[in-house]
């Protein structure tokens, strides 16, 4: 291979590089300082056994879904979500993530049931 050609390859596999990791960082910003999520939703015990919900990003976050701010239909353990959210302050009881309130839904799959029917 001559030194052109590697010179070419090394630049082409840096630059797929930095794109890779651009992808990676963070979550997309949404309009109003919303955050587009996509993620498996996880329910989980606290330590002292209470219940408490997650949702796990394709980009590797978690943030913590309190029940009183979300579409009762999402809090299926394994179900699978796109939506807009809105991070919150405060303080939390279960500390699985960042705090957010689902502001829009825009598609969701995965286990049929319910938490009301689990």
């Amino acid at each position: 291979m001559t030194d052109a050609a590697r010179g070419t390859r090394g630049a082409i596999l840096a630059g797929l590089t930095i794109l890779a990791m651009a992808a990676c960082t963070g979550e997309e910003k949404g309009p109003n300082g919303t955050l587009k999520l996509s993620g498996t939703v996880h329910m989980v015990q606290s330590q002292d056994g209470g219940t408490c919900w997650k949702l796990e990003s394709s980009k590797g976050k978690t943030y913590e879904l309190q029940p009183a701010q979300v579409p009762h239909d999402m809090l299926v353990d394994g179900a699978k979500v796109k939506m807009l959210a809105k991070p919150r302050k405060g303080g939390s009881f279960c500390n699985v993530g960042q705090i957010i309130d689902v502001t829009q839904v825009d598609s969701m799959s995965g286990p049929e049931a319910t938490a009301s029917s689990q």
